[in-house]
């Protein structure tokens, strides 16, 4: 048959450049992959007359036609934040910036552009782990503050009412 191993090359060749586009794409961490609800349920202690010190941080990442936008909110013992948030992806790295309060924030300490926190994929033993480094916002506790560490868990269910 005329051409039948030119055809055959050519076939193997655009298998070849399918597979490794593949394996390209499927090596990349997937944006996507950031979008839902992250928790740190933050034990802080007790104060000196016996209160406990138990904040819930709840960080809502949700994918827009521009990436990512984010909703911090912090809620517990004397503590009562709302933040919206933007975000800036780089490979495993999710940046998060502050960029207006919400209605059920108390104190306004950030500007808008301010580095919040990192968020960092790493794999781990048993899957892949989240670290945060923390910026401009911090835990309510000092011994929270280590960076590095995995604090914010993803969870399955969206948290946050609009």
């Amino acid at each position: 048959m005329p051409g039948g191993l030119t055809d055959n090359f050519m076939r193997l060749r655009y298998l070849h450049l399918f597979t490794a586009i593949f394996l390209f794409a499927a090596s990349v961490p997937g944006q996507a992959s950031w979008a839902g609800t992250y928790t740190f349920d933050e034990d802080g202690g007790k104060t000196a007359g016996g209160t406990s010190i138990l904040v819930t941080h709840v960080l809502e990442i949700i994918e827009t036609d521009d990436g990512f936008a984010a909703v911090l909110k912090s809620n517990g013992y004397q503590t009562s934040r709302d933040l919206n948030c933007n975000t800036r992806n780089d490979g495993a790295k999710l940046f998060i910036f502050f960029e207006s309060y919400g209605d059920d924030n108390v104190f306004e300490p950030y500007s808008a552009g301010d580095l919040l926190l990192t968020l960092e994929r790493k794999s781990a033993k048993n899957g892949e782990t989240v670290l945060t480094t923390w910026g401009a916002f911090k835990p309510v506790s000092k011994k929270n503050e280590k960076p590095g560490k995995v604090y914010f868990v993803k969870s399955e269910a969206l948290l946050i009412d609009h």
